[in-house]
């Protein structure tokens, strides 16, 4: 099958900014949705209109029908962002619902390539015991959830968590049902690096790179997250997932983790890189809390979807520091 057109959710956001990028290096046409277009110009200035043609869609729950026709594949990057003042329905509709009602829209649109972007919580129960333990974790294991005992009323990670899981195993039943259709879902953890485009006030366009502007103070703040990967990995691999062909006996589902590691390490690396920032670190007696640290098996995406290699996780964190330190001096300097 060749793809030439290509949907992509969310062009705007953290991860599907760099995946659109990455898809136009390619030559693949790109149609992307977002809820303001001038956004996604923005970050894209040298993009011609049949290069890059933008579609406006108000939420993750609006119908996609229109956007889909003619794609010869999905990529669906788009997330709800949980924090204050974001509700728990707002999250459930926007990670499980929206994502059940746009793969079946996919379908009846006759796209044959669908990938989904998962995240590695969706491995574990809301507990998250097993991330902190040493059993290996495969692409195989889920989170026991489903959609009808999620409590939405329950803190927003968890809802967000549970809906995410939810909305993977209903991805699955929906494929079994429709084997005609190639799906991918991929499971990366926490993402760091570049920001593609400029920044805005706001601390949410930094996303999961808040987790190192956090940093900045005397003691550790609780971040349990111990997993990572760099952003341009990420989007490379749900590019390589468009020419992956499928895997008899095997759903297409892949860890993508470029392994764990630890606060205390990064603060050190970045004493030593950032001797400036020295003053504004964690104290030397300051430690921090447990992180995640169950090993995860990346053995399939690696044999099959052929992510070999990753960016390290120090040129991933440098990258990191720049984006924040970047947004500082634009803003929270001049406040």
């Amino acid at each position: 099958m060749s793809i030439k057109t290509v949907l992509v959710t969310g062009g705007t956001g953290f991860l599907g900014a760099h995946i659109v990028s990455q898809l136009l290096e390619k030559g693949y046409t790109v149609r992307a949705t977002t809820r303001t277009s001038s956004k996604l110009q923005a970050i894209f200035p040298k993009a011609t209109a049949e290069q890059l043609q933008i579609v406006e869609v108000p939420t993750l729950t609006s119908d996609h029908s229109a956007a889909l026709k003619g794609v010869d594949a999905l990529i669906h990057a788009a997330s709800p962002i949980y924090g204050e003042g974001v509700s728990g329905q707002e999250l459930f509709a926007g990670a499980y619902e929206g994502t059940v009602a746009l793969v079946k829209q996919a379908i009846a649109a006759g796209v044959k390539k669908i990938v989904v972007t998962g995240t590695f919580v969706n491995l574990f129960d809301a507990d998250f015991k097993a991330a902190f333990g040493t059993k290996v974790i495969t692409e195989k294991d889920f989170g026991s959830i489903t959609a009808d005992k999620i409590d939405l009323n329950n803190d927003g990670i968890r809802v967000y968590q549970e809906s995410k899981t939810a909305a993977d195993k209903a991805i699955w039943e929906i494929a079994h049902k429709n084997p005609d259709v190639d799906f991918t879902v991929l499971l990366p953890p926490a993402i760091f690096g570049p920001i593609l485009g400029p920044l805005s006030s706001s601390l949410s366009c930094l996303s999961t790179n808040i987790f190192l502007k956090n940093l900045f103070a005397p003691e550790y703040p609780p971040n349990p997250i111990g997993h990572m990967i760099d952003a341009r990995d990420a989007a490379r691999a749900h590019v390589l997932a468009l020419t992956t062909p499928p895997v008899p006996g095997r759903d297409k589902r892949f860890i993508i983790a470029n392994g764990s590691f630890l606060w205390k390490d990064v603060v050190a690396m970045l004493r030593s890189k950032k001797p400036e920032l020295g003053s504004r670190l964690p104290k030397e007696t300051s430690a921090p809390g447990p992180q995640t640290c169950a090993p995860l098996d990346t053995t399939f995406a690696k044999e099959v979807l052929g992510m070999k290699e990753y960016i390290s996780q120090e040129a991933s964190f440098l990258a990191t520091v720049d984006v924040v330190l970047e947004w500082e001096n634009k803003f929270e300097n001049k406040a």
